[in-house]
């Protein structure tokens, strides 16, 4: 069990796949200033799970401090949002 657990699943309508390989990663995304690299990993993950709850914290090897900061850039800009374990 990881030390840290907070779920989050992506905010709004995303474009969705039938192939749970492909996710697009919006480009205003990718290319905000406020956003740290970690926060727009984290968002490229979200999206993978092409709305399924998460817990960033599992199998992470960052700090879980360096998520948690990223967890809240993302509430912050309102593109995931805090939700319970599935």
């Amino acid at each position: 069990m990881p030390d840290a657990e907070e779920w989050i699943a992506a905010y709004g309508p995303r474009p969705v796949s039938d192939d749970p390989n492909d996710s697009a990663i919006p480009d205003a995304v990718l290319n905000d200033p406020t956003l740290s690299l970690t926060a727009k990993g984290l968002y490229a993950l979200v999206l993978s799970k092409q709305g399924q709850p998460l817990n960033p914290f599992e199998d992470a090897f960052e700090d879980s401090k360096d998520i948690h900061a990223a967890v809240e850039e993302l509430v912050a800009a309102g593109l995931v949002v805090r939700t319970t374990q599935p």
